[in-house]
This record gives structure tokens, sequence and C-alpha cells, in this order.
């Protein structure tokens, strides 16, 4: 199991193009996923939105905020204008208090309530968030400064609000990544041949 699925990521990383680094955030989401409402999602830094890496960033755990400039959270906010506004926030861990690697993190649970053997792993924004979460991630990237701030992430992730898999929102963020983006072509089959090897139910994360 554990070689299948690193090949199945070796041949995603050998047929995605190589990009210069890149800020971007992005989901799909079914229409009962609580916090993806059925959206679709595409943002960059060039679209009004700004990525906030969390100071409370360990090596262990990541938070970073995306928000448009005229949110609580940018530089343009104005309450009395009515105007929308979007705002989401992403929480990674490792298990067992371990530093973030790049590798595949099985078994999520609702960042930071997840037992000590369990990744962590939360989004939440626009005022809505799961009592409880599962799922799994992927970091292709990840760097720190000595002092545990985040440098650059990419990650790829699904999240299943309430434990429901009908509730699912998959996406990706990339915050000042040279990681290689998929083709689109490329997701969909990482997708569906990824999907299928979930669907075997791994309970456990492969890492350990």
């Amino acid at each position: 199991m554990k070689f299948k699925l690193i090949t199945i990521l070796t041949a995603i990383f050998l047929t995605s193009s190589t990009v210069s680094a890149t800020t971007f955030f992005s989901f799909d989401s079914s229409n009962s996923s609580w916090v993806g409402q059925g959206e679709s999602v595409f943002v960059t830094p060039d679209d009004g939105y700004i990525f906030i890496p969390s100071d409370l960033n360990s090596f262990n755990h990541v938070e970073i905020m995306v928000a448009s400039l005229n949110s609580p959270y940018g530089p343009n906010w104005n309450p009395s204008s009515g105007d929308p506004y979007n705002y989401w926030t992403l929480d990674l861990a490792a298990p067992f208090n371990k530093p973030l690697e790049i590798g595949f993190y099985d078994d999520a649970a609702r960042y930071p309530f997840q037992d000590d053997d369990q990744p962590g792993l939360t989004l939440s924004g626009n005022h809505r968030g799961n009592n409880k979460n599962s799922g799994f991630f992927t970091l292709s990237e990840i760097a720190f400064d000595n002092n545990g701030a985040l440098l650059s992430l990419s990650v790829d992730f699904t999240q299943y609000g309430e434990g429901d898999e009908s509730r699912w929102i998959s996406g990706s963020l990339h915050y000042n990544s040279t990681a290689p983006v998929p083709e689109p072509a490329t997701m969909l089959l990482f997708g569906t041949g990824l999907v299928g090897f979930i669907g075997s139910r791994l309970k456990k994360n492969i890492l350990h």
C-alpha cells in the first residue's frame, strides 16, 4: 500500500509543470459542505487577497489565513459598506508533536482536538466551521526559518465535514511555493486514483 501511494505521488510530480514561486488558494466542495457551500474558488494576491501566516506557527503546526482586502482582516475593511467579503483559515499539524515534513498524512482530525497519533487538519472561513473534521493532506513543500516562522508551503487537502464523506471540500494552498503545479488532467487522474486508494480506508498514518 505504501509503495503504491508513493508511485502515484511520484507520477504526479514527474508529470507536473515546473513553475516559479506561486501563491494561491483554491478549492472545490460538495453542496453539503458547511464550509465550502458547493462553491469552487481560486484566488491569488493579484485578485485582491492577502495570505497571512500566523505568528503562532511552529515546526509542528502551521496556520495561514487567506482574506480579501475588504474583510475584517484586510487593510480596506469598512463594516458600514455592506460589501461581501471572504476569508478562510487553514490549520495543519503533524502527529506526535513531530515537525511537519513533506509527505502524505491520512486519518486527520480537527485541529487542535486530534489525538496524539493523528495529524491535524482544519479549514474554516466566512463564519463557518465544523464541530468535527476528518480527511487527509499531502505536503509537497514546507519551509520554516530558524524561529519556526513559515517561509513557504504547498499542500493539497481533503476535509470531510463532521466526518461525513459526502460533505467534502478539496483544495490546494501554495504560499511562496516553487513546488510544481499539476496540470488539470493530471489532477483528475490523481483524484481518481487516490479516491480508490483511500477507499480501502487506510486507518493509520503511513508516515509512522
